[in-house]
């Protein structure tokens, strides 16, 4: 799995964010995956560094297991679903 390097000034913007978002709810096309759209609808100061962070694969999207790397990272908020 790719080591996330990620700016204090990034983590720290999207660590204080309040509202929890279950992986079904910011993948709003059903696709199985998030956009970077996607999760800027749900975490607003999600910058493009930090998607390209997340995205571990390579691949132009988050999948389950790179956003729940990244809530244990504590880039993202951990969420109820």
């Amino acid at each position: 799995m790719k080591t996330m390097t990620l700016t204090l000034a990034g983590l720290t913007a999207l660590a204080l964010s309040t509202t929890a978002f279950a992986n079904t709810e910011i993948d709003t096309d059903g696709d199985g995956v998030m956009s970077m759209e996607e999760l800027q609808a749900a975490y607003p100061t999600l910058s493009e560094d930090l998607f390209a962070a997340m995205d571990a694969n390579g691949d132009g999207s988050i999948d389950a297991d790179e956003f729940k790397a990244a809530q244990d990272a504590a880039v993202l908020p951990v969420t109820d679903g």
